[in-house]
């Protein structure tokens, strides 16, 4: 049963994504997208490689902070945390936008109803109620993650299971981990900062070199609501010293207020 149950979460960035993207798609569209669990796990990458679990498997620190932790559990009352994204860079246009996140309810069982604002106008996220009823988790990382494997499927015209794939395999065997101190609404906090990237060793980099030193950070703090401090994902631009970014994003907490 233990077994079957790592398999099972092991697999809920998968499918969190996936049924996020669904509410966006006609219903023939999800005649050719909805699959069984085997074949999404059978066709993350997209490029003929079958990720086994070994029996022994455990979840890094870095895969525990991300998807395992009770984020939320520091929220004892209704509230509003209100983080801005921004994006930068040389290779396109860029912009900023909102996310709000609201907890509406706090329930018996410490889980939380809430609803998530994510982007604003025609860049709005599709977010399935499923996603932030009864929830533990933050649920901005999985839409942030969503967009994030989406992005670099457009940019690059890979697949974004692969992109997926590459980013479940850092976490689990190259994220490091280590702690930070930061400031918050002119105060000092202490945290995590969880850096990787993925596709430094990915065996298709040749295909999307341009894009293949993207890295990621994220910063955590127990002492701050809903755990996520920020995210930041940095393109450089390899093509000469002291170059802007080729693409620069960010989402930082910038406010937490009662409702």
């Amino acid at each position: 049963m233990s077994r079957i149950r790592t398999l099972i979460i092991y697999i809920s960035f998968s499918l969190l994504i996936f049924s996020a993207n669904l509410a966006a798609e006609t219903d023939d569209d999800r005649l050719k997208r909805e699959l069984t669990e085997e074949e999404l796990d059978a066709r993350i990458g997209q490029m003929g490689e079958v990720e086994e679990i070994p029996e022994d498997f455990e979840f890094s620190k870095a895969e525990n902070r991300l998807w395992f932790e009770d984020h939320l559990k520091n929220i004892e009352q209704p509230m509003r945390l209100y983080y801005e994204f921004s994006k930068t860079g040389s290779y396109e246009d860029g912009f900023v936008d909102s996310v709000y996140l609201d907890i509406l309810k706090v329930n018996p069982d410490g889980t939380k109803n809430a609803s998530l604002d994510f982007f604003s106008a025609d860049k709005k996220q599709i977010v399935n109620p499923d996603n932030v009823t009864n929830i533990m988790g933050n649920p901005v990382l999985g839409i942030y993650m969503q967009g994030d494997v989406y992005e670099m499927n457009r940019l690059t015209e890979g697949h974004w299971r692969h992109f997926q794939k590459m980013i479940k395999i850092a976490l689990r065997e190259t994220a490091t981990v280590e702690a930070i101190d930061f400031e918050f609404n002119g105060k000092q906090y202490t945290g995590e900062k969880i850096h990787f990237a993925p596709y430094l060793d990915d065996p298709h980099r040749q295909d999307f070199l341009r894009f293949a030193d993207k890295y990621y950070e994220f910063v955590f703090s127990d002492e701050i609501p809903g755990m996520l401090y920020s995210i930041k994902t940095v393109i450089p631009d390899r093509s000469g010293e002291d170059k802007e970014p080729l693409v620069k994003e960010s989402l930082t907490l910038l406010e937490v207020s009662s409702n």
